[in-house]
């Protein structure tokens, strides 16, 4: 899966959207445009352009040849996801959503390390003991 990491976010160009929803790229424009009270720039979506500084470089590290003559570039969050597999409603939008929010956050070096200690917690502690820790922590 390619990311891209703009604003201290991961964020997916449209035309990989497209890719990972089973869509054309002109099917998440237009959703996009007949749904645009539903999104917020900064929220769901970056718009880059050439009043980006690195507009050039971006689109020649980021982008594939085919689209570098584009003269904006959207750039979805998670959030935009999630509001597009919304309004496509389809199944392979909803798993391909679901894989992006657990590449993301299998990236997360927090996430990674509660993991590892949770992981490391289930060797130490059979699961019985496990039970009555959480029981009695509950009372």
């Amino acid at each position: 899966m390619e990311i891209i990491q703009f604003n201290g976010e991961a964020v997916v160009e449209t035309r990989k959207l497209a890719r990972m929803y089973g869509q054309t790229p002109d099917a998440i424009t237009n959703a996009y445009f007949q749904n645009e009270d539903k999104f917020k720039e900064g929220e769901h979506f970056y718009l880059i352009d050439n009043r980006f500084l690195d507009f050039a470089e971006f689109k020649r590290q980021f982008l594939e040849d085919e689209c570098l003559n584009q003269e904006e570039i959207y750039l979805w969050t998670d959030q935009g996801l999630y509001e597009h597999a919304s309004i496509m409603k389809g199944q392979d939008a909803w798993h391909s959503y679901c894989q992006f929010i657990y590449f993301v956050f299998n990236k997360s070096e927090e996430v990674r390390k509660a993991i590892q200690v949770l992981q490391k917690a289930e060797a130490i502690i059979t699961k019985e003991q496990f039970i009555y820790f959480l029981a009695k922590e509950m009372l």
